[in-house]
């Protein structure tokens, strides 16, 4: 049996301090079977998922935190409830900074205290004074507070530290003190000690030397045999023994949930919706009942106070100016919700069932997510803050790890490697069927493509070897975008917390540890759409005097929005703007409300098949096939397709007999993949519609069609709810469409994006214009003129704001800018730069001063010299100043493409002129797609302009080609491999115009185009 636990382990959670994963440690201490092993972070970031992987191998655990306390390094493990309690207020007391050795003797029951004797205060100190009183009296002043639970901690590395080492030991048995074993381990194997040199060049942004790209080092999990040659039995057994100490458990529950008052929670929840119910006129038997009975079971769960606070929350973001979204999420199929004004969708009206929300029989944590209009999400955190106060409320934590891609990145600013290498390697990264980045030791083991790469160089496999180093690892503490965390004790008593730069707490475990710890926790999310709406809202309100619109009340089953929706002017249409859903939009062909909530849940994998069928039906091309005559109430409205996981529940309930809760619990079972909860489902269903009358055939061939679409399906509150924000955004395009264009390309794309152009390209197809900047009349945000929209000078790249607002503070004090010369001269006292007005002649925003780019561009210099000439040393523009002085225009031909491409660098699009629009009669009938409209992998043929051109030579020292091309809409990169190269390598230069068929491949956010055929397009 083994008789050593390594006790002093770093793991990643020391950020960048370490190179071992949670699963690393977790796999060295199953393949050395030490008996268990301890964890002694700088935090509590990493300790569930330390005993949850330790857990997984059956090896008993102890977590610690190690701090610094007069320059020593003191690790404090904890052995039980008492002392776990107090380690967070230790912890607490470290993060406001205003921890001292009189806490420790404060707050060390419950704890066991390991110094470190190789390095610190306690190393100088015994160097100085050996086993004088005076150290044991400075020793005394720390261990005192432990009583039998303090340990002197015992490294060695090397042979020079045997003999301090036993130096210690002699100390430690003159004055009973005991020793452990604790060796620091940050790394797996010996070999790996270079993983430590590559992490602090990545805190420190520094570079290290490829000649030493190997290294050993003794901070690593060494045989037990090789324990037991450097430390003495009793060392190594109280390694054990401290484990067996330990009593601790994680999972107990340490969350209470916040009282909203001193009143009667239940009472006052009653009484709220009670006022509402009557007040909207919706107090008929059918509401009362379905009221009374959410309002029983939210009472015998004891949430009742959880909807008080949510109500508060909302309701206080919806009378201070913030849009709050109409629902998210299960919580809409609540009555109580409704009645509270939480969702804005009457469940009834719908069909939503309240247990798909909540129900008892699965003893499941409320959750009613909100969405706000992003701009002001954090307003509606801060107030929870001041009204509950600062210590009740907390952000969650998130992690950012080292993926595949950023460790090659990584791995290449360390060690200087050519960035092309790097983006080779990263793009022949496959995803995985989730589109979630895969590893490296993955990728290399499943894809021939990436494994051929890495063997055909030996500098490839060197950069993943080191990339697999450190891959995976935690690069730094984040925030949970959305995650709050309420609680109705102060948080840092009940859990580590670290505390922002405002003085916020974040907890340092994530959500799903919190969960389990019974913690209350709430998502306030923020939805840009919602600020879209708000912005667009008081644009037309600021045009229409005359109109009051509201916010909140955007209709959202008006025709009009239905009809942009179904003629695919869908570009900034919550839920509906990507390519595929233009396509199944272009099948379904909604025609009502309940269409786009239909499109919303079905465009999703699996139920998307079913597109299809609901339109043929629909639209009479088809007769509605059931899977259950018996079913057809519950299906018709459907067209006969499973949509909705409401569905389930109901197909449940009316063929099996389930009740409410059993049928969502039956729903949930079959949706969560896990076969022996499914085998256990299906048998329950199949008895119950034998039961009653159903034969087991029809009953086995009803459940398999609810397999099939369970497990991906949408339920049809969350649905409704998202399918009210998209046609509100459809009714504001309809009915307002400059308000929404500007609105949308204020706040929901830059001009840099992808979107952008998707957004003008749209605009252009619905006769809507976009006017070049222009330096006389353009402000800082699109503006609505002469039915189109304005440029604004802010969208112009190579130009700072504070220079657009002096352009716009010199035209409004002294009048517009009559010519070229006097813009220049004007702002040369505001020190405006040559590269700045290159950018606004490039953007076209001086078009008005003169008719010619070209002629601006090459009498720029003249320009800056003209009023250079007309300042003096202070600053200060001469008096009088002399016109004969004044130069003239140096004039020269415009080439339009040139001009269009400095257009599309420096506004990211081209206004001015379409660069198709002279090969217009080249391109009949070839079927060209716009760039801009490349969203999914397929087969497609694109025209455009060639902008940048990268040769590279193969392995077999072949030519192959990185193309950039650009049309009036975006710029995308295309592949071109020897086979095709060599056919039109002539033709392959800048500026030229090609036609290009080939085969988009999407990785992520990027997009790019391998080419099979490239045709000049001749002037």
């Amino acid at each position: 049996m083994s008789i050593f636990a390594p006790l002093h382990i770093i793991s990643g959670y020391s950020f960048l301090k370490s190179g071992l994963t949670i699963e690393k440690i977790s796999s060295s201490i199953k393949k050395n079977d030490y008996f268990g092993a301890g964890l002694t972070d700088s935090s509590l970031y990493g300790a569930h998922e330390f005993i949850k992987a330790m857990q997984s191998i059956n090896k008993p655990s102890i977590i610690g935190m190690e701090i610094t306390i007069n320059e020593d390094k003191l690790s404090l493990f904890v052995l039980n409830e008492e002392g776990y309690r107090n380690l967070l207020k230790i912890n607490y007391l470290i993060q406001i900074e205003k921890f001292s050795l009189d806490d420790i003797k404060k707050f060390s029951n419950g704890l066991l205290g390991v110094i470190e004797t190789k390095y610190g205060n306690f190393r100088s100190n015994f160097l100085e004074q050996g086993s004088s009183t005076t150290f044991a009296k400075y020793l005394l002043n720390i261990s005192e507070s432990f009583k039998d639970n303090f340990y002197l901690g015992i490294e060695v590395t090397s042979k020079e530290d045997v003999s301090y080492a036993n130096k210690v030991r002699k100390f430690a048995n003159e004055y009973l003190y005991k020793c452990v074993a604790f060796p620091r381990i940050k790394y797996v194997k010996k070999d790996d000690a270079i993983v430590i040199d590559i992490v602090n060049a990545i805190a420190n942004d520094e570079t290290l030397d490829k000649s030493y790209l190997k290294k050993e080092g003794q901070e690593y999990f060494m045989l037990e045999e090789n324990y037991q040659k450097i430390y003495s039995s009793n060392e190594l057994n109280n390694t054990v023994n401290i484990i067996n100490s330990s009593s601790f458990d994680i999972s107990n529950k340490r969350g209470s949930l916040l009282k909203y008052s001193d009143e009667d929670s239940n009472d006052l929840l009653r009484n709220h919706c009670e006022e509402r119910i009557h007040s909207l006129g919706i107090d008929d038997d059918e509401h009362i009942k379905r009221l009374n009975y959410e309002l029983s079971i939210i009472s015998s769960m004891g949430y009742s106070d959880y909807f008080l606070i949510v109500e508060d929350y909302v309701n206080w973001a919806k009378n201070h100016d913030i849009l709050v979204g109409p629902g998210r999420g299960s919580a809409a199929g609540s009555l109580v919700s409704y009645l509270l004004n939480i969702t804005e969708v009457d469940p009834l009206k719908y069909d939503l069932l309240f247990e798909r929300f909540l129900n008892p029989a699965r003893s499941s944590m409320p959750d009613i997510d909100v969405d706000f209009m992003d701009i002001k999400r954090n307003d509606v955190v801060n107030y929870m803050r001041e009204k509950y106060g600062q210590n009740r409320v907390a952000n969650i934590v998130t992690f950012q790890h080292i993926m595949a891609k950023q460790s090659l990145r990584d791995i290449q600013r360390v060690y200087n490697y050519p960035s092309n290498h790097i983006d080779l390697l990263c793009k022949s990264l496959p995803n995985d069927n989730h589109s979630k980045e895969i590893t490296l030791r993955e990728a290399y083991k499943k894809d021939s493509k990436f494994k051929g790469l890495i063997d055909s160089d030996n500098r490839f496999l060197e950069i993943v070897t080191l990339a697999s180093k450190i891959e995976g690892l935690p690069r730094q503490a984040g925030m949970h975008a959305a995650g709050i965390v309420l609680n109705d004790t102060p948080i840092e008593n009940v859990l580590p917390i670290s505390i922002d730069f405002e003085g916020n707490y974040i907890t340092q475990y994530e959500m799903g540890y919190l969960e389990k710890e019974g913690f209350l926790k709430m998502d306030f999310l923020s939805l840009r759409n919602l600020t879209i709406i708000d912005l667009a809202v008081k644009l037309i309100n600021k045009n229409n005097p005359n109109l009051s619109l509201n916010a909140f009340d955007i209709p959202y089953d008006s025709k009009d929005a239905i009809d942009v929706i179904k003629n695919r002017y869908t570009m900034g249409v919550f839920q509906l703007e990507s390519q595929g859903m233009k396509n199944a939009i272009k099948i379904l062909k909604p025609s009502c409300f309940e269409d786009i909530v239909a499109l919303v849940a079905l465009f999703r994998p699996g139920p998307m098949d079913s597109i299809k069928e609901y339109a043929a039906v629909k639209h009479g091309k088809k007769k509605m096939s059931l899977i259950s005559e018996s079913l057809k109430e519950i299906l018709a409205p459907t067209f006969g397709v499973i949509t909705y996981q409401e569905q389930i529940s109901q197909i449940a309930q009316a063929m099996a007999g389930f009740s409410a809760s059993e049928a969502d619990i039956f729903r949930s079972a079959i949706s969560k993949k896990i076969k022996e909860k499914i085998l256990k489902a299906k048998d329950q269903f199949i008895e119950g519609a034998i039961s009653n009358g159903y034969s087991e055939k029809e009953a086995i061939s009803v459940f398999s069609s609810i397999l099939k679409f369970a497990n991906y399906g949408l339920n049809k509150s969350h649905a409704v709810v998202y399918a009210i924000i998209a046609c509100r955004l459809a009714y504001l395009k309809a009915k307002f469409p400059l308000e929404f264009y500007s609105a949308i390309l204020q706040i929901g794309s830059s001009v840099s994006d992808s979107k952008f152009n998707e957004y003008v390209a749209e605009m252009k197809q619905r006769d809507f214009t976009i006017y070049s900047p222009n330096i006389n009349e353009s402000s800082l945000i699109f503006e609505i003129k002469k039915g189109g929209l304005l440029f604004p000078l802010s969208a112009i790249h190579g130009v700072n704001n504070q220079m657009n607002q002096f352009v716009i503070l010199e035209r409004n004090n002294n009048g517009k800018f009559t010519d070229f010369f006097d813009f220049v001269l004007r702002m040369y006292e505001y020190k405006i730069s040559e590269k700045q007005v290159l950018a606004y002649i490039n953007s076209g925003a001086l078009d008005s001063l003169f008719n010619s780019r070209s002629s601006m561009r090459a009498s720029l210099k003249g320009a800056l010299q003209f009023a250079t000439l007309n300042y003096s040393e202070d600053g200060q523009m001469s008096m009088g100043i002399m016109e004969s002085l004044k130069p003239k225009m140096t004039i020269v031909e415009d080439k339009p493409i040139e001009n269009l491409n400095f257009e599309y660098d420096t506004i990211g699009i081209m206004l001015s002129d379409n660069p198709i629009r002279y090969k217009k009669d080249l391109l009949q009938d070839k079927n060209v797609s716009l760039i801009s409209e490349i969203n999914d992998p397929c087969n497609i043929t694109v025209a455009g302009i060639i902008k940048t051109k990268k040769n590279i030579q193969t392995k077999k020292s072949e030519t192959m080609s990185f193309i950039k091309i650009f049309d009036e809409t975006g710029e995308i990169e295309v592949t071109v491999f020897p086979r095709i190269y060599n056919v039109c390598y002539t033709y392959l230069e800048k500026d030229k115009f090609v036609l290009i068929k080939g085969k988009v491949e999407i990785d992520g956010d990027d997009k790019s185009l391998i080419a099979d055929k490239i045709e000049l397009l001749e002037d």
